[in-house]
């Protein structure tokens, strides 16, 4: 028996576990167990709390079907009110470990509770070795794919996780649930990809679809909604602050000389006592 808590940011939902206090079970098997909507809590994602080394606390992080992930934007908001409100850490501004390296976060206050997080979310690599992509080419932008037949113009990168951007209008005729497992798992692709769908409304907003690489459709997508920000800036000169509307709500980024920062909501679903078998 141990004991958990549930947060969602924009509707990404993750259950959060204090590796701190004492030894966890197999984290791949834990997730797959307590993410399951059906036999287990229901979520996203899994994190665990860690102490670190280099930094001033440690997030790791699985993805439902068991799959480590180097970061998740939307998960270290959730991640960041957790240790605070838990009192983890005790500064409004703290540096968290990840895979995706050393992230700075600083959280706002409402009712002693936090209520939103600003991330750093670092700077994109556009190198396609670091994808990896099956390809000749230094990089992967606007280029074409073709998926049953239609050719699209993808870019793939690293912004804290591997992204694909794709620019469309009809975003809501989009059968997200057959063309994103097609691109995901995709011959250029070997390691897959998380594939963001993207409207352009104006210079400030965008709307945003995605599917995620080893859970399927989410509400939202925290280094998805980065990613999106970063590619439409450089393909079509959107702000360099805009407002990424996902299915579960909004968030910002803000573009500071190539290091981006996202800010959005994080808020406490439950919290209760997982018993494991």
């Amino acid at each position: 028996m141990i004991n958990f808590e549930k947060l969602e940011g924009a509707g990404n939902d993750f259950i959060i576990f204090n590796g701190i206090d004492g030894e966890l079970p197999n984290y791949n098997l834990l997730a797959k167990k307590v993410c399951d909507r059906h036999f287990g809590v229901g979520a996203d994602g899994m994190m665990i709390v860690c102490s670190s080394q280099v930094a001033d606390i440690k997030m790791v992080f699985y993805n439902g079907d068991g799959t480590e992930a180097p970061m998740c934007g939307n998960g270290i908001r959730c991640f960041a009110k957790y240790i605070f409100d838990n009192n983890i850490v005790i500064n409004k501004s703290f540096t968290v470990e990840t895979l995706a390296g050393i992230m700075k976060v600083k959280v706002f206050i409402n009712n002693d509770l936090v209520h939103k997080v600003r991330v750093n979310m670092g700077s994109p690599d556009f190198n396609s070795k670091s994808v990896p992509i099956n390809t000749d080419k230094d990089n992967f932008i606007n280029e074409k794919i073709e998926i049953d037949g239609i050719d699209y113009r993808i870019s793939v990168f690293v912004m804290g996780s591997v992204h694909g951007v794709i620019f469309i209008d009809n975003i809501e005729d989009l059968d997200i649930k057959d063309i994103g497992p097609k691109i995901e798992r995709h011959e250029l692709f070997p390691e897959g990809i998380n594939v963001n769908f993207c409207k352009i409304i104006d210079d400030n907003n965008i709307e945003v679809l995605t599917w995620e690489r080893g859970v399927g459709q989410t509400l939202a997508c925290g280094t998805g909604a980065t990613a999106t920000a970063v590619i439409s800036s450089k393909l079509y000169g959107t702000n360099d602050k805009v407002n990424i509307h996902l299915l579960g709500g909004v968030v910002e980024i803000e573009n500071k000389n190539n290091i981006l920062y996202m800010t959005g909501p994080a808020k406490r679903i439950c919290k209760g006592e997982y018993y494991c078998d």
